[in-house]
């Protein structure tokens, strides 16, 4: 599977800086999922688990709040909230 880059910034810093698979997020209208190669698109984030394919391997998280940016293929996502379940 093709990966991408993903940035994930809170107000309390970097989560994580890197490249991802598939990233799938809770916007304020539904889902989004997120692959390489994806259009350009920005949306405002709702609040749900966040999905994270990293290496083959899916990390989940609770994500609010915030904005979604894909931009010339790399990937941004700047929520309130962002914490990764163990």
């Amino acid at each position: 599977m093709n990966s991408f880059h993903l940035k994930i910034v809170t107000p309390d810093g970097v989560c994580y800086d890197g490249d991802a698979q598939s990233v799938t997020v809770r916007s304020i209208t539904g889902d989004i999922g997120i692959l390489a190669r994806h259009i350009d698109i920005t949306s405002p984030l709702g609040e749900g688990e966040a999905r994270v394919m990293i290496d083959g391997e899916t990390r989940r998280a609770h994500c609010s709040r915030g904005l979604l940016s894909v931009q010339n293929g790399e990937v941004t996502l700047l929520p309130a909230v962002f914490r990764w379940k163990e």
